[in-house]
């Protein structure tokens, strides 16, 4: 707001000054008022001439005193010179103000503090409230939304008219914040005014009636995020960022140019600064640009943390911002201050390499930064090959990305002038920018959601690197993290476009949040924050020394069988490694009729592991089944699938040795294993396929019989005009074999050319074959109870002359 003209008069400095900015000054906080001296107001010396522009004061300070404390404004001159200031209260009994701006609480109230130039006859006035207590406010005044001379709110002090505009105005100063949520009585979403420019995010900006019932925010990308609690919707208001994936599309799509065709149409685009809400909210909110239609490539979603510290006022303070880092350090080791948290990496990604450097140890931050320039070598070397110039970044000028004048790679401060600035966009190069753009303006992003700009970082090279003849290197770099924390999974990310993960899914596919529900309750909950992979919570109660397991005393299978009496962590496996159809429930379905391939689900090792004890596969009456697999030396899940040894990547391969060096030590896989050397010609010494080698690997034993038993399905669907193929990647996996070439090929492999001349036989037999192919370590798990399913099942479809060469454990 500008201050109203007054006559020519002593006083018309003062009073116009006074009565223009009175509505400014009822920000709380920090004032940042400003007032012109008319041409005729001013002595000599103080500005004000025909053709120039009018003097202006600058008033900067608190705007909230407690009684019997002092705060001190500063004023400046703008367009003109003042010698000195006089400073007036308009009601002492409420606050004093001497010659140097110091305003001293008085009485509860408040007071307008006018100043006036001595020289230029200028003047503005603000409110100043005195209180007996405000709460937070020493820790307000030392943040950085108190700032009234950061460049957030005086980027525009040059401007004319010198005013926030109404596209900046909802972050950049309190009346614009309150505007844009409909605090004014005003349209939601919508900044009517502009605002003036110094004016802070004060205390009425987030502590209003509305601002307290704030529960939703809406993205750059058009997606509205609800039940997120009047704590983070006022953060993300504003930490959401300005463009998104969809602003990046849009403009590509209307310059309506190939991939490496430049544009005039196109141009540098920001998402602008600490985005954290975008990053934190990944994939589901579309802040960086996602490669899905180039790529293929699917991205994490919002990072869960552990409970208490997943929102943004869980990890900042609400008032003083500051990260609270003694919490942090209840997790996280050798953590004293924030620049500690660069080195975090914790035990789930030490196995993965993201930048391909070589280093394991690196915090996460350091991991991002070596993508981030391996990405940066990238648009070089594509602005050369491509014949655009020479290219640069600059993390501070804007708009950034420069011509890189003397070929260094690095932009000098004459380079980065917004003349030299670099303008031969094309759309490959337009998104690789972007999103390098949006791992450099979230300096917390690395903790936000570091696995979301690693995925932004290493798609944009990949896209790079589809038309550089000298592509970046990425061979020793990774994406994605290892199986139960990778959040861009189909295990994970199945449920999108649900945007809930259904009751009957949350146990084992939304973290911590379904697992414990169900733990508690013997039911599952809808869980509507998907998972992102799991968090520490999931398995853990402590989560600060030695993360003890939640304790689980059963295994509940699909057969309805309760397995007691096994190790905690083997019961915790379980929970989830258990399957979800069996003879039992294939059985129920047939005496109901309702005759359909049913998916056991995937991964079910533990009840493969256990067999005829959980009764998930289809066992045959009359035939004999093998029972728990007790292998020694270490018969619990962790043995084999060491936590701690394998970093939490659960993969058998990372503590290998432990198996070579206690028996298998002619092995160099796991998938070598045949038997326990020290027991030659007693443990799995007979020829199951047939094939005459009886030291062959047990997967390749096993494999030959699933192949038969597929066979068998095929000739049986034949025996009634159909057609039957398999499909391990396409649900619901058997379809109608259109050409009858025995496969699935990629035009058959769809839900409406699902098989569906089901049988009881072929039921039974299908649910057995997946199984097989669904428990990919099922041949160490318990290979007797597998090729009994799979010889068994093959006889029963009529196949006795294909299993007569088999032998069966």
């Amino acid at each position: 707001m500008r201050p109203t003209k007054t006559g020519d008069s002593p006083l018309c400095g003062h009073l116009g000054g006074h009565l223009g900015v009175k509505a400014a000054a009822l920000v709380m906080g920090t004032a940042a008022i400003m007032a012109i001296a008319l041409p005729g107001c001013s002595d000599d010396g103080g500005g004000g001439g025909d053709n120039l522009p009018p003097p202006v004061l600058l008033l900067r300070g608190p705007t909230i005193v407690t009684v019997g404390e002092s705060v001190t404004l500063s004023v400046s001159t703008i367009n003109g010179t003042d010698t000195s200031y006089t400073w007036v209260s308009s009601d002492e009994t409420v606050a004093t103000v001497d010659d140097r701006g110091m305003v001293t609480g008085q009485a509860v109230g408040e007071a307008d503090i006018m100043v006036t130039g001595a020289n230029s006859r200028a003047s503005t006035s603000v409110a100043i409230t005195v209180t007996t207590e405000v709460p937070n406010f020493s820790a307000w005044l030392g943040s950085a939304h108190a700032d009234s001379t950061a460049e957030a709110f005086r980027h525009w002090d040059e401007d004319d008219p010198r005013e926030v505009p109404t596209e900046c105005a909802r972050c950049h100063s309190a009346p614009g914040f309150i505007d844009y949520i409909g605090a004014d009585g005003s349209e939601v979403h919508v900044v009517e005014q502009a605002a003036p420019t110094g004016t802070v995010i004060s205390c009425e900006a987030c502590h209003n009636a509305v601002a307290d019932e704030l529960d939703q925010v809406l993205f750059p990308s058009g997606v509205t995020l609800t039940d997120l609690g009047a704590a983070e919707a006022r953060c993300m208001t504003c930490h959401q960022g300005r463009s998104s994936f969809d602003s990046v599309s849009a403009e590509i799509a209307a310059a309506g140019v190939g991939d490496d065709e430049t544009s005039a149409d196109l141009h540098f685009i920001n998402i602008h600064y600490y985005a954290a809400g975008a990053t934190l909210n990944a994939g589901r909110v579309r802040g960086g640009y996602q490669y899905g239609a180039e790529l293929g490539a699917v991205y994490d979603w919002r990072f869960r943390h552990v409970p208490g510290l997943e929102t943004c006022t869980g990890c900042h303070d609400p008032h003083s911002l500051e990260v609270k880092v003694d919490r942090c350090a209840g997790c996280h080791t050798d953590i004293e201050t924030v620049e500690d948290l660069r080195n975090i990496r914790m035990l789930a990604s030490q196995g993965s390499d993201y930048d391909g450097d070589g280093d394991l140890s690196e915090g996460i931050y350091y991991e991002i930064q070596g993508l981030r320039d391996l990405l940066l070598t990238g648009i070089s070397r594509y602005a050369e090959q491509q014949g655009l110039g020479a290219v640069c970044y600059s993390d501070t000028a804007y708009p950034y990305f420069f011509g890189d004048t003397d070929g260094n790679g690095a932009c000098s401060e004459a380079e980065a002038a917004y003349g030299n600035r670099f303008a031969s966009w094309t759309p490959r190069l337009l998104k690789a920018a972007y999103n390098l753009q949006v791992a450099s303006k979230d300096p917390g992003g690395f903790a936000h959601n570091g696995k979301y700009i690693i995925q932004l970082l290493f798609d944009s090279i990949t896209d790079l690197d589809t038309v550089l003849t000298e592509p970046v290197d990425l061979s020793a770099a990774e994406r994605n993290d290892p199986g139960h924390f990778n959040g861009s999974s189909e295990a994970a990310r199945h449920w999108d476009e649900d945007e809930e993960v259904s009751a009957s899914c949350s146990k084992c596919h939304s973290g911590s949040v379904g697992l414990r529900f169900f733990l508690e309750f013997g039911v599952g909950i809808s869980v509507e924050e998907q998972d992102n992979g799991m968090d520490c919570a999931t398995c853990h109660d402590d989560l600060s020394s030695d993360y003890t397991l939640v304790t689980v005393d059963s295994i509940s299978f699909p057969s309805g069988i309760e397995v007691t009496g096994l190790d905690n962590a083997t019961n915790l496996c379980g929970t989830c490694h258990s399957g979800r159809e069996s003879k039992a429930t294939i059985d129920e379905a047939i005496s109901q009729n309702r005759l359909g391939f049913r998916n056991v689900h995937y991964l079910p090792g533990a009840a493969v592991k256990l067999g005829v004890d959980a009764q998930v596969g289809y066992e045959y009456d009359g035939k004999t089944y093998a029972g728990d697999w007790d292998h020694q030396p270490g018969n619990p899940c962790t043995f084999c699938h060491d936590p701690d040894g394998t970093k939490h990547s659960f993969d058998v391969i990372d503590t290998f040795t432990k198996c070579t060096e206690l028996c298998h030590t002619t092995a160099a896989s796991p998938e070598d294993i045949r038997g326990n050397p020290f027991s030659p010609g007693v443990l799995h010494a007979g020829d199951y396929d047939g094939d005459g080698d009886t030291a062959e690997r047990l997967v390749d034993e096993l494999a030959p019989l699933a192949a038969a038993l597929l066979a068998e399905m095929q000739t049986t669907a034949q025996n009634g005009g159909s057609s039957l193929c398999y499909s391990a990647s396409a649900y619901p996996y058997f379809f109608q074999d259109s050409n009858d070439n025995g496969v699935c090929d990629p035009e058959e492999a769809n839900y409406g050319n699902r098989f569906n001349a089901w049988t009881p036989a072929l039921m039974k037999a299908a649910h057995n074959y997946q199984i097989s192919q669904k428990d990919p370590g099922g041949w160490a798990h318990n290979f007797d109870y597998l090729a009994q399913l799979l010889i068994d099942s093959t006889e029963d479809l009529g196949g006795a002359g294909a299993v007569s060469d088999f032998t069966r454990p």
